[in-house]
């Protein structure tokens, strides 16, 4: 997905996604952010910040160090500012910018995280290149992505629908609703490694979680804006979409999900 259709996702959904996703997500900051053992003065880079909730955690953890965050979406951006003037909290800051085009300096930072960002990288090794290079030497790379179980049950009503209009579809739409590619432990472990990172902690999560099937609708457009539905032509989306809708209900009134995922720390070799 083109990096002008992400940042208008996210500048439409950010403030859905500030109160409906990032309270799933705390205690994976908390996990992260324990792995990454910080001294409390590092240069941390914090990648797809979106509403800067782990920023500000990673920040109020460096009493000598600093954060700099940067998101595709201004809208994100504004929201990450907001909260870190409310809490004082004045060693983070957020830019604006395209995680794809970094404008450091090779060796600039001690850390870099990333939340739920890898499964968009349309040119996941491009993307991962450009951390090897503004990382100093030794230092730590963060990630925390979704594994092959995520939203499991939902992915599985979503490919039973959209086989019926796949000729719509490039390839990877008919599995991912939320993303392009979403990476297994053997997979991510690869990647790092073809890309100059050695693993030193990885951890998969799995927790399930009744959800009424609207508010679990509400979270996926929140993290979509819907994009799954944007490859299918403009007359047939709302058809479309109501079928999704009746698919998802009929497996329950609450839909147990699965919530699962990677947290990662790697360092650059």
């Amino acid at each position: 997905m083109r990096s002008e259709s992400v940042k208008e996702i996210y500048d439409r959904t950010a403030r859905e996604y500030e109160e409906l996703v990032i309270p799933c997500k705390v205690c994976q900051y908390a996990m992260l952010i324990q792995a990454l053992e910080l001294r409390g003065d590092e240069r941390v880079l914090d990648l797809g910040c979106g509403p800067g909730e782990l920023s500000l955690e990673i920040a109020r953890r460096l009493p000598r160090g600093h954060v700099l965050s940067m998101d595709i979406s201004e809208r994100m951006i504004e929201i990450a500012r907001g909260k870190a003037s409310t809490a004082g909290v004045e060693n983070v800051e957020f830019r604006v910018g395209n995680v794809m085009d970094l404008p450091f300096r090779p060796g600039e930072f001690d850390v870099c995280v990333n939340s739920y960002l890898i499964h968009w990288m349309p040119d996941v090794r491009a993307f991962l290149r450009g951390i090897h290079t503004v990382l100093r030497d030794g230092g730590k790379l963060g990630i925390i992505s979704p594994s092959p179980e995520w939203y499991r049950e939902i992915r599985q009503v979503y490919r039973g629908v959209m086989t019926r209009y796949a000729r719509y579809l490039p390839d990877h739409a008919l599995d991912e609703p939320v993303g392009i590619r979403i990476y297994g432990e053997d997979e991510m472990r690869a990647l790092l490694r073809s890309e100059g990172f050695m693993v030193r902690k990885f951890v998969t999560f799995r927790f399930m979680e009744a959800v009424p099937v609207e508010e679990c609708l509400r979270r996926i457009g929140a993290k979509s804006g819907e994009a799954y539905l944007s490859f299918l032509p403009e007359e047939i989306r709302d058809d479309v979409r109501r079928e999704f809708l009746r698919a998802v209900s009929e497996i329950s009134r609450d839909l147990i999900t699965t919530e699962s995922g990677h947290i990662v720390v790697a360092v650059k070799g």
